[in-house]
């Protein structure tokens, strides 16, 4: 593999050399700093009524639909929201015809689609 030159962490005043973005210990802090401002589950709207019914919901659908439609047999884990909500006042947060059982892969390039 060809030699990769370093550069400087991209924190300010940071003199670490890595190979593109920040060096670990600025990586942590920033996934702290944006942790911080998610909030709890609780606060984002996810309470316990929530959890049981993800429970409720993937047993009764244990595959991923975005795998099961290409014939692929993965277990679902996550109980995605269709349309994006805003929090569990919204008018979408309950419906079941607004929500997807999805594994972990499904789910990061369903959100990174939309974002």
């Amino acid at each position: 593999m060809p030699w990769q030159l370093l550069k400087r962490c991209s924190y300010p005043n940071c003199r670490e050399r890595v190979k593109s973005g920040r060096c670990e210990q600025h990586q942590r802090e920033a996934r702290r700093q944006q942790d911080k401002q998610r909030g709890t589950r609780t606060q984002r709207g996810y309470s316990n009524r929530w959890g049981r019914y993800r429970l409720h919901y993937l047993k009764a659908n244990p595959l991923c639909a975005h795998c099961l439609q290409q014939s692929i047999y993965t277990p679902a884990i996550i109980v995605d929201h269709i349309i994006p909500i805003q929090g569990d006042t919204d008018v979408l947060f309950w419906p079941a015809s607004n929500h997807q059982a999805l594994c972990q892969t499904c789910h990061t390039h369903h959100h990174r689609r939309l974002h």
